[in-house]
């Protein structure tokens, strides 16, 4: 199979990126798998008719969520996934990121910080929306203006 642009780019150009930066296990593992997806280094898998009137031998894709060969087919069964879990009502939904200069920590210590980042942001969200002047509640109890003891 014809590999697509960004494979060619990775199999052209990640080494040389690797030597002058600092690259980590998962960054390396994704690389691989986008530069090797429907090769033979993934491995193959056979498509017959059971009578014997078709066979085609088929690469493997890699399956990884950054590789835009398969990794779209998969975001957007996900997706899919996510609307049917989609809240019934009206809700906001709130992203809390990071700066770039913290990524470093982050990357050293994901479970951790990950942890840490919700706790913070829980903490944030409790004390500006108890605030009447924003909402007056407790977030994640669907209750209205008053409905809650915040004390």
């Amino acid at each position: 199979m014809k590999a697509g642009i960004v494979q060619r780019i990775f199999r052209d150009h990640f080494d040389t990126y690797r030597d002058g930066h600092p690259v980590g296990e998962r960054e390396r593992w994704a690389a691989w798998n986008m530069m090797t997806c429907r090769t033979a280094e993934q491995g193959y898998h056979v498509d017959a008719c059971p009578k014997g009137h078709y066979q085609v031998i088929l690469s493997n894709s890699c399956k990884h969520r950054s590789c835009p060969q398969c990794g779209a087919t998969e975001t957007e069964l996900w997706l899919e996934r996510r609307r049917f879990q989609a809240l019934r009502c009206s809700y906001y939904h709130v992203v809390f990121t990071i700066s770039h200069e913290l990524h470093r920590i982050w990357r050293s210590n994901r479970k951790r910080f990950t942890d840490l980042l919700f706790r913070a942001a829980w903490h944030t969200l409790r004390e500006l929306l108890a605030d009447l002047r924003w909402l007056g509640a407790l977030p994640g109890n669907g209750g209205r203006r008053g409905e809650y003891n915040l004390t």
